[in-house]
């Protein structure tokens, strides 16, 4: 995945957005919800979003 791509289209919320959030501490998807949005609507991308923090965790 690029730091550009769109992991959540309801509030166009990049990688590089999650991996920010994830760098400030967010490092679930409840956390990185409160943090951008991502997973909060329609949760279609709550699966990428897993695979992106188990990515970014090791």
């Amino acid at each position: 995945m690029n730091d550009d791509d769109i992991i959540c289209t309801c509030f166009d919320v990049s990688v590089k957005d999650i991996k920010d959030a994830y760098a400030n501490g967010a490092t679930t998807i409840e956390a990185i919800g409160e943090a951008t949005q991502a997973g909060t609507l329609c949760g279609a991308c709550i699966d990428d979003i897993e695979s992106l923090l188990e990515s970014l965790s090791k």
